[in-house]
């Protein structure tokens, strides 16, 4: 990626993180509200949840603006405090897990006073939780963000809060409260499940965990499509954040060192620019 390319991939994270503040803030004001006048506790109590939601946001912005910057203690950059913060995430999602369980599984039906108020919050809700973190996700995966991507991941487990909590509100009004406790059941196993995978992937790239097959297969085919390559020894590398550092022992078709080298800055070029989010390729040639 140029300077320009990273500058503005940089710029959209910052920005979409921001957008989830206001999401989270927006979501705490409508469910608190809602609780009060619908008089549900249960709703009131996922209000305040999502303001713990609102800090884990801050936080995932806080990770993308340092995670940009260098300095002579971190000559290879911060780019791992998004892989961090990913970390942090996947345990908040695991506490929203273990709280919808709590509250729906263990504690007493609270009684809804205003029906109509509470589906309204809880609809609305739905509907923004479930729209942006798809939208999130998409974006994440774009800019191959693990902060954004965890992100999107907790603002799900909203979502799927928002769901029990809309399931057992109508069960309670058929006369059904069983079926909330079967809702949750499900929900914390989707939940638990997308918690596992960001801290599966955050560990990795943490421990320096290798580049993912897709991508050694790809270097692979442009190093075996170069003329002058005349063995692959190892194809190695790691990821750090958004972007990958690529390690390669390679033999050259040349007894020239100039040429070696000017094979080298090639190939480090072409898969720079056939490969997005490549920070470093460096070669040991022979």
């Amino acid at each position: 990626m140029s300077s320009t390319d990273k500058a503005l991939n940089h710029d959209t994270k910052k920005r979409i993180s921001l957008y989830s503040v206001g999401i989270n803030l927006i979501l705490s004001l409508i469910k608190i509200v809602g609780g009060m006048v619908s008089g549900s506790a249960a709703l009131t109590a996922d209000g305040v949840h999502s303001l713990s939601d609102l800090a884990a946001s801050l936080s995932v912005y806080a990770g993308i603006v340092i995670s940009n910057k260098k300095s002579a203690l971190f000559p290879h950059g911060l780019y791992k405090v998004e892989n961090l913060v990913a970390l942090v995430s996947a345990f908040a999602i695991f506490f929203a897990g273990y709280e919808i369980a709590k509250d729906v599984l263990f504690e007493e039906a609270r009684p809804i006073t205003n029906l109509p108020v509470a589906l309204a919050v809880l609809a609305l809700t739905v509907a923004i939780t479930f729209g942006y973190s798809r939208w999130e996700k998409t974006m994440a995966i774009k800019l191959n963000s693990p902060s954004l991507m965890a992100d999107a991941e907790h603002i799900k487990a909203d979502f799927y809060t928002a769901l029990v909590v809309l399931v057992g509100v109508l069960g309670q009004y058929f006369g059904y409260p069983i079926v909330e406790k079967l809702a949750v059941v499900v929900v914390v196993y989707f939940i638990f499940h997308s918690g596992f995978e960001i801290l599966k992937e955050a560990i990795k790239v943490l421990l320096d965990a290798s580049l993912d097959h897709e991508s050694i297969d790809n270097i692979r085919a442009i190093l075996e499509a170069h003329p002058r390559i005349k063995k692959i020894n190892t194809i190695t590398g790691r990821n750090a954040g958004s972007f990958k550092f690529v390690q390669l022992d390679l033999e050259v078709d040349t007894d020239s060192l100039r040429e070696a080298h000017d094979i080298a800055h090639e190939i480090e070029k072409q898969i720079k620019e056939e490969m997005p989010f490549v920070e470093k390729v460096v070669i040991h040639y022979e």
